[in-house]
């Protein structure tokens, strides 16, 4: 009796032991529908933090989750996925990134070697012709195999019993977890990307007197990450994380005395400057647009003449003398004292200044 019960026992701790490594359910799916924020942090040289909130119903155990619409240039070794409802109890266990998007040149080279359907008109009657033929190669052309013959080419339209699972219609994560409470929860992804880059830009307009300017900055945001991301909570991070060295230096002008209703709040990060846009903003996919980064007005100015020389000109021969030489003009400022502002990142200042018209002319 004893020993028909403890075979009963250790049967039952396997059966538990295999229940936990179960193969996962049918895969669940979430789409950018089910996202409840998203906030991307763009830095320099074609990089991005993305973070993804989303309501997902999960069940117990063991779980196959396709997370949809994610950008197509991410590095799946920086994504981490975060229950923020009920973390104890939720572990991940393996990650594919599936970027190999559906095409029609797509899906026949998944079907090399299967059989496809190849559908004819018939040049008289009008009716379909179907054959069955094997997909040899699709290497500089396709090349296929019927009962009684091969042909290169596609002689008709092509009918396909189904999509592989490796071929998606978005860029997608399949993550394979162990989740201990079922029903809806809200998780977050969070990944680096490329795709996504920022500029600084500046306008500026001289008075009269050359002593003060008007300046404006712009943010130029490019999206080629293969992604959309809706109503983002963006923030900018000026200096190049990727190297072991300082922040990327700021633009001679450093500070500037910046408007009370500045478009984005600046703070320091770690060695960098993080800059956030006060508003959610769209960054639809292959699309450039621009944002407001700041506007300071009557910011005082210096106007100095450079001349640029070499060391013949201290030769002690005078034949150069009387020679015209090019003398460069700078407008320089500084933000000191009262009413510090943001650090400006580097960017091109393009200067304008009122002729005797009233009308702006572009002056360097």
């Amino acid at each position: 009796m004893k020993k028909k019960l403890l075979n009963t026992m250790v049967a039952g701790l396997i059966a538990a032991s295999h229940a936990s490594w179960a193969a996962p359910r049918e895969a669940l799916a979430t789409t950018a529908a089910d996202q409840q924020s998203v906030a991307v942090t763009i830095y320099n040289d074609n990089l991005a933090l993305i973070r993804d909130a989303r309501r997902v119903r999960l069940a117990r155990d063991m779980n196959l989750l396709t997370w949809r619409d994610v950008s197509a240039q991410m590095r799946p070794e920086t994504a981490q996925l975060r229950n923020r409802t009920n973390p104890v109890g939720f572990r991940l266990q393996e990650q594919t990134f599936d970027f190999d998007l559906l095409t029609p040149e797509k899906l026949l080279e998944q079907h090399v070697g299967q059989p496809v359907s190849v559908i004819r008109t018939h040049p008289t009657t009008g009716a379909d012709i179907r054959e069955t033929a094997t997909v040899l190669s699709t290497q500089g052309g396709v090349v296929l195999k019927f009962a009684d013959r091969i042909e290169t080419g596609v002689p008709g339209r092509l009918a396909f019993a189904g999509v592989p699972d490796t071929l998606r219609d978005t860029p997608s994560l399949v993550i394979s977890l162990v989740n201990s409470t079922a029903g809806s929860q809200n998780l977050e992804l969070s990944y680096l990307t490329g795709g996504l880059s920022w500029r600084a830009d500046y306008v500026a307009e001289l008075n009269e007197r050359d002593d003060q300017l008007d300046l404006n900055g712009w943010v130029t945001l490019t999206n080629q990450s293969g992604a959309a991301y809706p109503n983002a909570r963006l923030q900018l991070v000026a200096g190049d994380v990727n190297r072991v060295r300082d922040a990327q230096p700021m633009m001679r002008a450093a500070m500037a005395k910046v408007a009370d209703a500045a478009e984005m709040q600046q703070e320091s990060l770690f060695e960098y400057h993080l800059y956030t846009l006060q508003r959610p903003t769209t960054l639809a996919q292959n699309q450039t647009k621009q944002v407001a980064l700041m506007s300071a007005s009557r910011v005082p100015v210096k106007k100095e003449f450079l001349l640029q020389g070499a060391d013949y000109y201290y030769s002690g021969q005078h034949g150069e003398l009387g020679q015209k030489i090019r003398v460069g003009v700078f407008v320089e400022f500084d933000n000191k004292g009262e009413g510090l502002g943001i650090p400006l990142p580097r960017g091109v200042i393009r200067l304008y200044k009122e002729d005797s018209q009233g009308n702006a002319q572009f002056v360097g």
